[in-house]
């Protein structure tokens, strides 16, 4: 099996070689680093090198790597990534000192290639990222390969189990799988992997890396109550455009601030601010000229939210009214904020089961639902700041899997 893997891949570049060619020529796109020519290190000492895929794969180093440097002082690290823009982002996360390349191709001489010239020790790869040759050659030259923050959906398991011969015999050749939850130990068990180990999920210190930054940006609301609904999608718009002009009519001291998921949706919330009657104000003016704290503010700018968050007396996280799935609550939460959220939290249920659990957070399931929190809010501020501090507790309690990782990781000898 492992040899039909390598000859599919052998095809694909054979067939694409004309186009790798005419890159390599015509354009700096790490042809040659995805071969295997990387400069050779010059130093013997210990090197892990990590492979990250995507930004959130990132996200997960930027929390363990820092925890084993500071165990082992004089570790090398090597990460590659699976796309130029990934290794922007991994060279502006870990500087210079950290060797940053792009994923060899799953050829058995690409990967020799690369290993004879970083040497490294181990091997880590994050959550999914089973790359058969990979791990099977890296096991071959003695670089002891792991499996960090490993997580597997039960959709994936039911992909994995029709491949379950090829599968079994490399998750074998794993020196151990460190896995986020008890769900995901036995899938990776079922299907081959030796010992499965539960640590938890890097997120939770992923969030205080994230929420680290003292920026917020309300200094206040005058009176009223700070009401953030961050991430917000299309149908959750018309939702929030019918609260907020039940709450005017009402005369409640509530500032609302809206903040989209994309930049793409906010013409269309304020189309539905507007068919209600809603004043508005938008971020990108209002940084320029104020506003007023009666008015809804609406954010239209990139990267804020966090910002938005600290300033809150309640935050609604989105996605979640809608069956998109959610986002996260961890990070309001880590903040010490009280989290509302609607039903629909299928890809955060072990932050919002965490903080449903903690008695900071409340499921919302409409309009109606979101209104009455509000009243509450109102008339009990110091309820608020209660369910804040046990959401931020709730979210401590599950924090330092970074530590755990990184300290079996530089153990494991």
């Amino acid at each position: 099996m492992l040899f039909i893997y390598r000859m599919i891949f052998i095809i694909a570049v054979i067939v694409g070689s004309p186009y790798l060619i005419i890159k390599a020529i015509w354009g700096n796109h790490g042809i040659k680093e995805r071969l295997g020519f990387i400069r050779p290190r010059a130093s013997g000492g210990r090197l892990f090198w990590f492979h990250a895929a995507s930004v959130g794969e990132l996200k997960v180093l930027s929390a363990v790597i820092p925890e084993i440097r500071r165990i082992l002082p004089d570790i090398e690290i090597a990460i590659s990534t699976t796309t130029a823009s990934g290794k922007k982002r991994a060279l502006d996360l870990f500087g210079p000192n950290t060797i940053v390349f792009l994923q060899p191709l799953e050829i058995n001489s690409a990967i020799l290639r690369a290993i004879e010239n970083l040497r490294p020790e181990k091997l880590v790869l994050i959550e999914t990222e089973i790359w058969p040759l990979l791990i099977w050659t890296a096991a071959d030259c003695n670089v002891k390969p792991y499996l960090i923050n490993a997580r597997m959906s039960e959709r994936s398991f039911k992909t994995y189990r029709w491949f379950r011969s090829i599968v079994g015999m490399v998750l074998g050749r794993l020196r151990l799988v460190l896995a986020q939850t008890e769900a995901d130990a036995k899938r990776f068990a079922a299907l081959g992997a030796p010992a499965p180990q539960v640590v938890g999920n890097t997120k939770f210190d992923q969030v205080f890396l994230e929420t680290a930054s003292p920026k917020q940006a309300l200094s206040s609301g005058g009176n009223s109550l700070i009401f953030v609904a961050g991430s917000i999608r299309r149908g959750e718009d018309r939702i929030f455009a019918e609260i907020i002009a039940r709450s005017q009519k009402s005369d409640w001291p509530v500032f609302f601030v809206l903040v989209p998921r994309h930049m793409k949706d906010v013409d269309e919330l304020k189309a539905k601010l507007r068919t209600r009657g809603v004043d508005f104000a938008l971020w990108s003016d209002a940084t320029k000229s104020g506003f007023d704290s009666e008015e809804v503010l609406v954010v239209d700018t990139m990267g804020e939210l966090t910002s938005f968050y600290r300033s809150a007396d309640l935050a609604f996280v989105g996605g979640s009214l809608v069956p998109i799935g959610g986002h996260d609550p961890a990070e309001p939460a880590a903040l010490g904020k009280p989290v509302i959220f609607g039903p629909h939290m299928e890809n955060a249920g072990m932050a919002a089961d965490l903080l449903l659990r903690s008695g900071g957070a409340e499921v919302v399931r409409d309009a109606d639902a979101i209104i009455k929190a509000l009243e509450i809010g109102l008339k009990n501020r110091p309820g608020l700041v209660d369910k804040g501090r046990r959401c931020r507790d709730a979210i401590l309690a599950v924090a330092g899997v970074s530590r755990k990782i990184a300290r079996i990781l530089a153990e494991d000898l």
